[in-house]
């Protein structure tokens, strides 16, 4: 952005637009995009809109920017919640999440995702990705005694990278399975794997199995 908004009347223009550039992204792709016409479909002049965004791509990185901050502002959220929760439920909680942020308003995540690269945004959702990994590596730390991980921040690196890339995928290619409980019990067991669970998640650690005392015959 050209400037921030900093009073509720601009702040208010500027929503206009970017509610504007999400429906025109939406609806008619990239190409049908220019700043005319989010102008015109906001009901502002492209004087005002310029005061703000230099370009479509300004326009659609700011869209990207707000829409990732909500999204990591919930699952950030998540983490007081997981701090005393049962295993099963915390990672139940993480996958759920995770799936819902993704159908949350899915044509509009579609549009966004397919044009990252065209908008140089892929290192700002690195960072964002990266608020919630470190979120997710307290919580490991915090149980870790419950779980088989050397490295909490690997492991919650694994994990968040892990069903980013598997719910995008889904959404882009095959949305049926953001529905499907399957795909939600898949990504649980892929979870507690991460985390040195048995399959069934939120079971003993395999190292504690392996360390616990045998029986007498």
């Amino acid at each position: 952005m050209r400037k921030h908004p900093t009073q509720a009347r601009s702040r208010a223009l500027v929503d206009s637009l970017l509610e504007a550039t999400a429906r025109i992204l939406v609806q008619d792709g990239w190409d049908a995009l220019t700043t005319n016409r989010v102008a015109k479909a906001a009901g502002v002049s492209v004087g005002s809109l310029y005061q703000y965004f230099p370009n479509k791509d300004a326009l659609v990185a700011g869209l990207v920017e707000g829409w990732a901050d909500n999204i990591t502002k919930r699952l950030v959220a998540l983490g007081p919640a997981l701090a005393e929760a049962p295993l099963d439920e915390a990672i139940g909680a993480v996958v759920t999440a995770a799936l819902s942020v993704t159908r949350e308003d899915a044509p509009l995540h579609r549009s966004v995702l397919l044009q990252l690269p065209r908008i140089g945004a892929l290192a700002f959702f690195e960072q964002l990705n990266q608020r919630v990994a470190d979120v997710l590596a307290e919580w490991i730390t915090l149980r870790r005694e419950e779980l088989d991980v050397d490295d909490p921040s690997l492991a919650a690196f694994v994990i968040v990278t892990s069903l980013d890339a598997l719910t995008d995928h889904a959404l882009l290619l095959r949305p049926e399975l953001l529905e499907s409980s399957r795909f939600a019990r898949q990504l649980e067991r892929m979870v507690a794997g991460c985390l040195g669970l048995e399959p069934n998640r939120g079971r003993a650690p395999r190292n504690a199995q392996r360390n616990a005392p045998r029986r007498a015959k």
